[in-house]
């Protein structure tokens, strides 16, 4: 039974990993608009439960999205777009500060007698040349940016439409599609799926926000350039496993362009920050809600950025607890079957000699 258990397993996998594939873009989107039906749809339950229908609610929610929308707008989309104006005039600066540092490191090599070993001449004229030839390329990418743009744009009114049909209808497409599971396994995976993703998806936009709100304080006070773009920036990485890392990696390097000790600051106070959220806010707001060992995480994160891309690596943490959930509930289902296997054997065997005094 194992010998043809194991390969059709392993086929039906392959199988399975092909089909996504092949509808990978159609997927994406509909994992999205799950995802934010998912997280809308507690708001819908709330209003329900104040005696709203839920149609309503759905419209209320909709107008507060555009509501909150035209807020962003009129408030804090000015200010990135000044910070984004600033960075795109100061970006050749930049880029020649850092050629100039690489000269200059070039020279100490030179002095140490080492440019034999370590030469980064090329390094530099590659850096000093990169805009030039970039803004040479950008007219003729301008055409293929506005198509993408438009792709890009269609893409999210149908993620919005999905969206919306998902939070009106999708308590029972759900249903309909998890009683096609045999026996109670639907319930299960329903009711495991909401708990994970619930515990982990709100968990870590409390993380992502105190991650962001506390940075850009921080940058604000040591006068970052462009700080409340680096600490938007950093917050939406949480979202991403280890991602933050690599925010951080990249806006050191960035204010290090200009002025390497503050770079060094802009690094430490990301790590200590980093760690705070970690070790004091972290355990008490996510807490055992995803319950899996740390060597499953990461496996679960390698086979979701295979199979999904960056889409996967943010959604495998939740799914491969909820597989792990439905393994224990079996598990726990097996044991109380045991029990009251045991308990009916040992009742049987007292009612032996029970009935054997009464007889005599």
């Amino acid at each position: 039974m194992w010998e043809l258990a194991v390969p059709l397993t392993i086929f039906n996998g392959w199988l399975l990993f092909k089909g996504i594939q092949y509808f990978q873009s159609f997927l994406t989107l509909f994992v999205v608009a799950t995802l934010l039906a998912f997280l809308l749809d507690y708001l819908v339950s709330l209003m329900e439960r104040q005696g709203i229908a839920r149609a309503y609610s759905v419209l209320i929610i909709v107008i507060l999205a555009l509501g909150l929308i035209a807020l962003a707008l009129v408030s804090i989309v000015p200010v990135l777009l000044n910070q984004i104006t600033d960075l795109t005039t100061q970006l050749p600066d930049w880029l020649a500060s850092g050629s100039q540092q690489l000269e200059i490191l070039d020279t100490e090599i030179d002095k140490l007698e080492t440019a034999d070993e370590i030469d980064v001449s090329d390094l530099t004229a590659q850096l000093a040349n990169l805009l030039p030839v970039e803004l040479k390329l950008l007219p003729g990418q301008l055409l293929e940016f506005l198509l993408g743009f438009a792709d890009k744009l269609l893409d999210i009114l149908v993620t919005c439409v999905l969206t919306l049909y998902l939070l009106l209808y999708g308590k029972s497409f759900w249903q309909g599609l998890f009683k096609w599971l045999p026996n109670d396994i639907g319930q299960q995976v329903s009711r495991a799926l909401g708990l994970q993703f619930k515990n982990y998806f709100f968990g870590q936009a409390v993380i992502a926000t105190i991650m962001a709100t506390s940075l850009a304080a921080i940058f604000y006070l040591l006068q970052v350039p462009f700080w409340l773009i680096s600490a938007l920036g950093v917050g939406f990485s949480v979202l991403i496993p280890f991602g933050d890392w690599l925010a951080f990696f990249f806006i050191s390097v960035a204010v290090g362009l200009s002025d390497p000790w503050l770079a060094g600051e802009v690094l430490a106070a990301c790590i200590i920050t980093d760690q705070i959220v970690d070790n004091v806010f972290t355990p008490r707001i996510l807490g055992d809600a995803v319950g899996l060992n740390p060597v499953w995480v990461l496996l679960s994160l390698l086979i979701g950025a295979q199979v999904g891309g960056l889409l996967g690596l943010i959604i495998a943490v939740p799914l491969a607890g909820t597989f792990k959930q439905i393994v224990d509930s079996f598990q726990v289902d097996d044991v109380k079957v045991e029990e009251l296997e045991n308990v009916d054997l040992s009742a049987a065997e007292d009612a032996v000699p029970a009935k054997s005094a009464i007889a005599e």
